[in-house]
């Protein structure tokens, strides 16, 4: 079912949920007991709405950027409709992409997943061979099109794994992991908060942090001359030493409502640049100075909100027909990418 196997693509991620307050027993008992009433609906939903958000500040010598954006409710990152048998996914991109297209357009994509087969609709992507026809988008390219999931499944299961394990919240699967982690635990109102290491939160809602890791390490390596495994050992350590500080928000009836966490990533290039044995060739002394120093005044975090609406009538729309088999450009692409 697709509430377990059909979370995907993109990005990002993160809700949970936990509480103190109640009367009586210790202070274990008590949390246990609010943390009990706030998943209830969760940890039984099989189908409900998500919609995320995702700000940052970014500014880096070292790469040459200095951005800063603010969560904008009223255009999500990410919005889904998952149900047992099909799930609903769309990704606006007009943010990251829209400049490559040469200016303010609408640019995403829309994917369905079934156990069977995922359909992307990505005629969006018009704009982009519009601005560069010779621009290879791989399973991209403008159009509707699909990648059999059960075609793939017997010579290479570590792809359907990493298509159906990004992304999407699983509810049920987050309402028993992500409590188990989460520590000094705080309520105010309807605001609970609580911290966990980045990695911690990441796994408990339902990514794969290895897979997530070797995402972000893979063009690095390349472009630093890094094994790309190294690098991407050296991205879960990190993660894994990085807090993230949560934020849920009770409904009138104490049950999740939405999640929101911070986490400051601005030393990942200097723990790089800490591990000269990496690099081949490795780097001079002078060289790493020099590129150490670019690289401390970094400055990196990210921000993410997850709103949730547990809908048990919701009947999704179904995909689009096609058939247009991108299944071989998907493995070249997610190979070519580091995976």
């Amino acid at each position: 079912m697709t509430t377990s196997r059909g979370r995907l693509a993109t990005g990002l991620l993160l809700t949970c949920a936990l509480a103190t307050g109640c009367g009586g027993g210790s202070e274990e008992e008590a949390q246990t007991f609010v943390l009990d009433d706030a998943f209830a609906a969760a940890s039984e939903a099989t189908s409900y709405r998500t919609s995320s958000y995702t700000a940052q500040d970014l500014s880096s010598s070292l790469m040459g950027v200095d951005t800063e954006s603010e969560i904008d409710e009223d255009n999500p990152t990410t919005t889904a409709e998952v149900s047992p048998e099909l799930s609903h996914i769309t990704m606006d991109l007009s943010a990251l992409l829209g400049p490559v297209a040469g200016g303010e357009t609408d640019l995403g994509f829309e994917m369905w997943v079934t156990p069977q087969r995922i359909t992307l609709d990505s005629r969006d992507y018009a704009v982009l061979k519009e601005a560069d026809p010779s621009a290879d988008l791989g399973p991209f390219e403008p159009g509707v099109s699909y990648f059999d999931l059960d075609g793939v499944a017997a010579d290479d299961p570590e792809i359907v794994e990493l298509m159906l394990g990004q992304g999407v919240t699983d509810l049920r699967q987050m309402a028993t992991d992500l409590p188990d982690v989460l520590e000094d635990v705080e309520r105010d109102g309807r605001t609970v908060t609580g911290t966990a290491s980045y990695a911690e939160v990441m796994a408990a809602m339902g990514g794969d942090v290895e897979q997530m890791s070797r995402s972000a390490a893979a063009g690095i390596a390349l472009n630093l001359g890094v094994d790309v495994d190294e690098l991407t050992d050296l991205y879960v350590d990190f993660y894994e030493a990085t807090p993230a500080d949560v934020t849920i928000e009770l409904d009138e009836q104490d049950s999740l409502s939405s999640v929101e966490y911070t986490a400051d990533l601005s030393e990942i290039y200097v723990s790089i640049f800490d591990r000269p044995e990496m690099f081949d060739p490795r780097p001079s002394d002078e060289e790493l100075a020099q590129v150490e120093d670019l690289a401390s005044d970094t400055e990196w975090v990210i921000t993410v909100l997850q709103r949730f609406e547990v809908d048990d009538d919701l009947v999704v729309d179904p995909a689009p027909d096609t058939d247009d088999d991108r299944t071989d450009q998907w493995v070249t692409f997610l190979e070519n990418a580091g995976f």
